[in-house]
């Protein structure tokens, strides 16, 4: 989406590289720091997984 089109843009243009621990703006959605992917990559994360669990499922049923 949003986030993965902005890095993409940031790295073809050089604003950024991709090294670990680099930070940007990305936009209407905030500042953002590239991290180490634990497989020898970098990714950048939009925000933390949801987690489903039976306490909490008919919170998301509705919405998906």
């Amino acid at each position: 989406g949003y986030l993965s089109t902005y890095v993409s843009y940031l790295m073809a243009t050089g604003e950024i590289t991709g090294a670990v621990g680099e930070t940007f703006t990305a936009g209407k959605m905030g500042e953002y720091t590239v991290v180490d992917d634990g497989m020898g990559g970098t990714m950048v994360v939009l925000g933390p997984p949801f987690r489903f669990t039976a306490e909490n499922i008919d919170e998301w049923a509705d919405g998906y």
